[in-house]
């Protein structure tokens, strides 16, 4: 409704489209919100029992690397520039878990804390948690895992293709995509990362699914 317009937006939103542009420069376009666009050609070609068109592809492509915003720090306002659907989930997701940690470090008596959200887990302050790897060929929630690693201070952030995705024609095809090629990444089943801020492992270990 406001394309093409500047509008003042919330802290918050402005916060995580701003990563979003940090994130799809330092990462030369494989972390772009605007893959949903190539996410919907893949399930729509996957519910027509086909694979997706090479023309389809390369419109997607042409939709996501087109700019989609800018921002202005000054009047803290966000100008939408295109029509391309995008998708905020995952920064918005490590963004709350940043912010929820740190509101709860600052309250009088609390030590140490872990935070897991959706397998993503932080560790921050008195306390050292073991996280268990899944073992991304057996990931059963009773399998064994494929390794153990003990976290403080940090947060450990998986990204994988083994749990979601598509299947065409018999082959399963990763909810995690290649903005840049229109691809599903495939050379790459699971990445864990540990770094310092969730927005930071999550970020990451989309990447390394992708760029590997």
């Amino acid at each position: 409704r406001t394309q093409g317009q500047p509008v003042h937006v919330s802290r918050e939103l402005f916060d995580v489209l701003d990563l979003f542009s940090q994130w799809r420069s330092r990462s030369g376009g494989v972390i772009d919100p605007a893959a949903q666009a190539v996410i919907a050609v893949w399930k729509k070609a996957a519910a027509e029992h086909r694979l997706p068109t090479d023309l389809e592809r390369t419109s997607a492509i042409d939709a996501v690397r087109q700019p989609h915003w800018t921002l202005d720090p000054a009047t803290q306002t966000a100008t939408h520039l295109s029509t391309t659907p995008l998708v905020l989930a995952s920064f918005t997701k490590s963004y709350i878990m940043d912010k929820a940690v740190d509101a709860a470090r600052r309250i009088n008596g609390v030590h140490g804390l872990v935070l897991n959200v959706g397998g993503d887990i932080v560790a921050r302050g008195n306390v050292a948690e073991p996280i268990d790897l899944a073992n991304p060929r057996d990931d059963a929630e009773n399998s064994a895992p494929l390794a153990t690693i003990m976290v403080r201070n940090r947060t450990v952030a998986t990204s994988g293709d083994y749990r979601r995705g598509v299947e065409i024609e018999g082959r399963h095809y990763s909810h995690i995509v290649d903005p840049r090629s229109g691809m599903p990444a495939a050379n790459v089943i699971s990445a864990t990362v540990v770094a310092d801020r969730a927005t930071d492992a999550g970020a990451l270990a989309t990447a390394f699914t992708v760029m590997t």
